[in-house]
């Protein structure tokens, strides 16, 4: 057998679809969903899936540049996957809006912020009659569905975006003829793209395990700094089954309280929020069947060691806590640190501390990395006595950090 035949083939990282310019050259990407096995579409179609699928797939997998060809990339937007931040560059991404999401006050001031960012927004799927759609004042581009109308009717509505909405771009789609083409130069459409052009060229590669990320970002929020009881519970509930263990493990743990608790808002709130996270991180961790048990003890050793030594300072000690635990992502996902904590809502903080060990929270993340390793005199003694720790303290720490690690342990595994 040869060799090639026992490489195992690359995931289907997304299809890739040019856009065309009025001179048929190509100015920009749409990128598509495609399931990694490259089979039919998973029924029902998760969008929030997908849309973070394509993404990951595109701006931290691989050579950006190859994939885009130094053009900019339409990747489509559901309502949730508007509301996160977007850690991309807005030169490189234009947000496509997806004609069913409903336009309210807060999508109105989400896409103000998107544009203030510098982002370019176009509207999917045209297919009104008119040009009062109100996300309209809103886009850059929108993408009329070509075959939705007759030629009278696309003039038409071509010449009514052109007088209300002048900034506004025009991408007839859906083309799949040499007339459709001709139709369209001919009203005077600026961007062109369909199968008569182009169909979508699979690409491949190694695939992102978006479940895992979900994991990351579930984690981030459980351990922001501050973070609130409404959205510790909020970011469990995403994960129904991470929800119904930690219920059941808090109703089987030795916490004290009069009845058993039956929702996740009445688990954080008796609990507290730091244990109630912890346990959530672990069971969160636990999840990733496939690394050994003996890795997620060391990154929750060294997290809760980070946090101990922070002392009575809650705010550093949750972002030493995250910044401990997250110093074994590589582990645990076979990919650089620099690119999994680049798709992470982390406090800059964290990110200096785990890509450069500088800050307190640097200081207390290398302190412990020092601990693990015995290495008592390379421990950044002065760093640490500016923010007031001292010998003693970081003795005591290790003792509450052990102590601690065994009852997580000791209830995730009642």
């Amino acid at each position: 057998m040869s060799q090639a035949s026992e490489t195992p083939a690359a995931s289907v990282l997304f299809a890739r679809q040019p856009i065309f310019d009025a001179a048929l050259e190509i100015v920009a990407f749409e990128l598509l969903f495609r399931p990694t096995d490259g089979g039919p579409m998973p029924m029902p179609f998760d969008g929030n899936r997908a849309t973070s699928t394509v993404l990951l797939n595109a701006f931290t997998q691989g050579d950006l540049q190859t994939v885009s060809q130094g053009k900019p990339l339409y990747v489509n937007f559901t309502a949730e996957t508007l509301s996160n931040d977007l850690p991309f560059d807005p030169a490189r991404l234009i947000v496509e809006i997806l004609e069913d999401i409903p336009f309210d006050d807060v999508m109105h001031d989400q896409l103000v912020r998107l544009r203030q960012r510098g982002f370019t927004l176009a509207l999917d799927d045209y297919t009104d009659a008119d040009a009062e759609n109100p996300y309209l004042p809103l886009v850059d581009i929108v993408k009329l569905e070509y075959p939705h109308y007759c030629n009278e009717g696309f003039e038409q509505i071509v010449g009514a975006l052109r007088q209300r909405h002048p900034h506004i771009r025009i991408l007839a789609e859906k083309l799949e003829t040499e007339d459709d083409l001709r139709c369209c130069r001919h009203v005077g459409c600026d961007l062109f793209q369909g199968y008569f052009l182009a169909r979508p060229q699979i690409m491949h590669g190694a695939a992102v395990a978006t479940d895992r990320i979900a994991t990351l970002k579930l984690i981030a929020t459980l351990n922001k700094p501050k973070v609130s009881v409404r959205e510790i519970s909020n970011a469990i509930e995403c994960d129904p089954t991470l929800g119904v263990r930690l219920l059941k493990l808090v109703n089987t743990a030795k916490y004290r309280r009069q009845a058993d608790i039956t929702s996740l808002t009445q688990a954080v709130a008796l609990i507290g929020t730091q244990r109630i996270r912890s346990l959530a991180t672990l069971l969160a961790l636990t999840e990733m069947e496939d690394k050994p048990e003996s890795l997620l003890q060391l990154a929750l050793s060294r997290a809760c060691l980070c946090r101990e030594l922070a002392g009575s300072e809650a705010e550093l000690a949750e972002k030493a806590f995250i910044a401990g635990l997250f110093s074994y992502l590589e582990a645990f996902f076979n990919r650089p640190l620099a690119e999994l904590v680049d798709s992470l809502p982390l406090h800059p903080s964290i990110t200096e501390a785990l890509l450069n060990h500088v800050g307190p929270v640097g200081t207390l993340l290398e302190t412990a990395i020092r601990l693990e390793s015995g290495e008592w005199n390379e421990i950044p003694w002065a760093p640490l006595k500016e923010i007031g720790i001292q010998a003693t303290d970081v003795s005591a720490a290790n003792r509450r950090a052990i102590q601690t690690v065994r009852e997580l342990q000791t209830n995730a595994g009642s």
